[in-house]
């Protein structure tokens, strides 16, 4: 499921970065004059994917050195 523009509700795919703004294409060329200044979504769900990738190694890491000793 994914995010929802504030306000049309359509699905987002720009937000306003360290906030949970978000807005669909249209609003967001109709409401910010440089798009440069949002957030890609796509990138925020890459950023989450990568985080959650290395806390998973890390807590695999920590169970083999548990499991070694």
């Amino acid at each position: 499921m994914g995010k929802k523009c504030i306000i049309c509700h359509e699905e987002a795919v720009y937000k306003i970065k360290d906030t949970s703004d978000y807005y669909c294409e249209q609003c967001a060329e109709e409401n910010f004059s440089d798009l440069k200044m949002l957030v890609k979504v796509e990138a925020e769900v890459q950023l989450l994917k990568e985080a959650i990738k290395e806390k998973i190694g890390e807590d695999f890491e920590e169970e083999e050195d548990v499991s070694n000793n």
